[in-house]
């Protein structure tokens, strides 16, 4: 097994912190809480702590929900519970909301910034998953809106090479989005007995090739697919491996590292770190991989743990959202790694 210390706690939300982001640089980590405020934390040179810089607030009346930074991280859009979605630009070190986005009909549970930079995708209770064009002097187009799923949208994420966006819900379907001459449509849902979750699905994360992707779900399951193309060169996901037996309660969050490892958040309160070992002789299916618990923690936060975040940068160094009002900074080492300093 490996180990995942704790580096450090960040206080000074006073509600439950909902999601945590690292900008693309990773010299920056957003988090965005039930308290209606975004904060902005950046490592002190002198100390190599990281400390909060810059505090977003009096743009939402409700629970910040989630937070996504644009490519060049410029930019930082917030999801929040009184159905709006805020446009942040920083420029010269100062932060200034430039934009704010209105059609939702209930609380944005989603935002994610597609990897060119010109899409902004939200999701919400509302069932709907919006798509946002960015234009010049920062306005913003509402360019389709899509209505697939029959229940609370939870999360929305983009491919990493941006032709594809996914969207999971509570009605425990993960649905797949492509543009077709303008319009979004949806080629792919991921559900059905022996396939797909069988309660609310959380969250899904891209590994960094975009071969494959990661979802967690109330099912205290974690689900494993993979891309394969058909005969005419679409994309069609399979399922690939399941996860399970190592979470007691739901699966709130789930992120995927550029070094391969896989980090879940849970209602238990526990962060479960997973690597790829190999593969199963015993699945029937040639090739599948296995998974197995390269590093854990219990009690990681006093309650839920609702986010987990990848630095983009830095192997292994992982931030945690917690119920409790606290973000902790966690360095994951793998077992090879500290059999070679023992």
């Amino acid at each position: 097994m490996g180990t995942l210390e704790e580096l450090q706690t960040l206080e000074g939300h006073s509600d439950r912190v909902w999601s945590v982001r690292w900008s693309p640089s990773g010299d920056m980590l957003a988090s965005c809480s039930g308290d209606k405020t975004v904060r902005i934390w950046t490592r002190q040179r002198s100390s190599g702590r990281w400390a909060c810089c810059a505090f977003l607030e009096e743009s939402h009346h409700r629970t910040v929900r989630s937070c996504s930074w644009s490519p060049d991280g410029r930019y930082l859009a917030t999801g929040s519970f009184d159905a709006t979605t805020a446009i942040w630009e920083r420029q010269d070190g100062v932060w200034e909301q430039v934009a704010t986005l209105e059609g939702h009909e209930n609380e944005v549970k989603g935002v994610a910034w597609s990897p060119s930079g010109s899409l902004l995708a939200t999701c919400s209770r509302d069932k709907t998953v919006w798509l946002w064009e960015s234009l010049p002097m920062n306005e913003y187009e509402c360019v389709d809106v899509k209505h697939g799923h029959s229940q609370d949208v939870k999360m929305v994420a983009w491919h990493p090479k941006g032709e594809v966006l996914a969207s999971c819900s509570y009605d425990d379907t993960i649905k797949l989005w492509v543009d077709s001459d303008d319009e979004w449509i949806c080629v792919q849902t991921l559900a059905g007995p022996g396939i797909g979750h069988t309660s609310t699905v959380w969250a899904v994360a891209f590994e960094v090739s975009g071969a494959r992707m990661v979802s967690c779900s109330d099912d205290l399951t974690l689900r494993v697919w993979s891309c394969n193309f058909d005969d005419v060169g679409e994309p069609n996901w399979k399922l690939q491996s399941v996860i399970s037996g190592y979470h007691t309660r739901t699966i709130f969050s789930v992120d995927w590292s550029p070094q391969g490892a896989i980090a879940t958040g849970s209602a238990d309160n526990a962060i479960r770190i997973f690597t790829e070992t190999g593969t199963s002789p015993d699945t029937g299916v040639p090739g599948q991989p296995t998974f197995s618990l390269a590093a854990s923690k219990e009690s990681a936060h006093l309650s839920d743990v609702n986010g987990v975040h990848w630095h983009p940068k830095l192997p292994g160094l992982l931030a945690s959202a917690g119920d409790e009002g606290v973000i902790k900074l966690w360095q994951f080492t793998p077992a090879e790694l500290l059999s070679l300093h023992a």
